[in-house]
């Protein structure tokens, strides 16, 4: 399992797309279909018959990009798309291989995934040691795997129901213990009482 950074989600409308069908996208709509590509000197032929006035670099490093989306990424990949309308990052999993669909002027070139997780773009640059303002498009983050594992953990549904009747369970104790404070304060006129009592509600509320 590979670990890839893929910073391309185009407008608003676009990241809602990839988020509502499940997908990553390369960019480069305008390009036809490349499911035929074998290697990155055809997907730069492509590319400067397109843009003949192409920079050598350029060509050559959006070129391999564009290859490694079609064929090094694999299925059980992890990626991590960052939002360019929100500070956040999106981790998903690749469940599909590289096809040609159409979903708008900027989405063309897919990967169908599973999207995990959601984490601040601050907290996912600390703790991955990644600059989110580097010019490449898609590169490898390298990690443990052991904490690649962390990303891919998702709750059961009976873990999540285990974890909500604990809150459940600690909801009505505060109830419980507000109520016996409520009634201890309206059976005083004890000032130095009632403060007492009112801090004591106040801490339990600052602690929930």
């Amino acid at each position: 399992m590979k670990f890839w950074l893929l910073k391309a989600a185009g407008t608003l409308e676009d990241e809602e797309l990839i988020l509502e069908n499940s997908v990553i996208t390369i960019g480069w709509a305008e390009f036809p279909d490349l499911s035929g590509i074998k290697n990155e000197v055809q997907v730069k032929k492509i590319m400067l018959e397109k843009y003949p006035g192409m920079k050598e670099e350029h060509s050559s490093a959006w070129a391999g990009e564009i290859h490694a989306f079609i064929t090094k990424i694999k299925k059980g990949d992890l990626v991590a798309v960052p939002l360019k309308t929100r500070s956040e990052i999106l981790i998903g999993k690749v469940t599909g291989e590289y096809e040609y669909r159409q979903l708008s002027n900027f989405i063309s070139h897919i990967r169908s995934l599973r999207w995990l997780k959601t984490l601040p773009k601050g907290d996912f640059e600390e703790e991955y040691d990644i600059d989110l303002s580097s010019p490449e498009t898609l590169s490898l983050i390298e990690e443990r795997p052991e904490k690649l594992s962390g990303l891919t953990e998702i709750k059961t549904l009976g873990n999540l129901v285990e974890e909500l009747n604990f809150a459940l369970e600690d909801l009505n104790s505060l109830k419980e213990r507000l109520l016996e404070l409520t009634y201890r304060l309206a059976g005083t006129e004890e000032i130095s009482e009632v403060r007492k009592i009112a801090a004591e509600m106040e801490k339990m509320l600052k602690e929930k």
